[in-house]
């Protein structure tokens, strides 16, 4: 087993504001929280794929009202970390799993940092936001950021605080870690996020 559901669950419950109800239980009952109890009366989008399920946790965290400002819209930077999270798992996902997103942030010269968060033994070196630009789909870094109501750049800031956090929780046996397992992983929750959509 991965630390990745460890690492969504303390992100949902940094969102919520570190409350958490105590008939909520495991990952599953905080990302419904999150995902459901902030949105208040949003309702829920039909559309499926990745913008769907962006769309639906972006919409709930973001609360019912479209307001012209970030701060208006109930949104804080918890919510933006962990409305990321699906971004950044399909991205590893369309990537070709683990491998091959890691390979992908070595290629981009992200070596050290890469080494950084896949070793348990170091601490997670940071990313600056600008080396992942050219790594993401610009037009989904859009999406989010306008379902967000906040600039692009924010978004991108999300994500490389997310993504060392999630490479780590992946490899908790560094590089011995069964790359089979972490993508299981990413699969169940990327499932239960969308589990949640529907």
């Amino acid at each position: 087993m991965t630390d990745l559901s460890n690492i969504v669950e303390i992100l949902a419950k940094q969102a919520l504001g570190g409350q958490q109800q105590s008939s909520q239980s495991g990952l599953g009952g905080i990302l419904g929280s999150v995902i459901g109890g902030l949105g208040g009366s949003q309702q829920q989008t039909q559309q499926g794929g990745l913008g769907g399920i962006l769309g639906s946790v972006l919409g709930s965290l973001g609360g019912g009202q479209q307001q012209p400002t970030a701060q208006a819209s109930g949104f804080n930077a918890q919510s933006l970390l962990i409305a990321v999270v699906p971004l950044v798992l399909g991205w590893i996902q369309q990537n070709g799993g683990l491998q091959g997103a890691l390979a992908k942030l070595q290629g981009a010269g992200l070596t050290g940092q890469v080494q950084s968060w896949v070793d348990p033994n170091q601490g997670n070196s940071d990313v600056p936001a600008q080396q992942i630009q050219s790594l993401f789909n610009s037009q989904d870094i859009e999406q989010v950021a306008q379902q967000a109501q906040v600039p692009t750049q924010e978004v991108y800031g999300a994500i490389s605080s997310v993504l060392p956090q999630i490479i780590n929780s992946l490899t908790p046996q560094g590089d011995a870690t069964d790359p089979k397992e972490a993508n299981n992983d990413i699969q169940n929750v990327m499932n239960l996020v969308s589990g949640f959509m529907k």
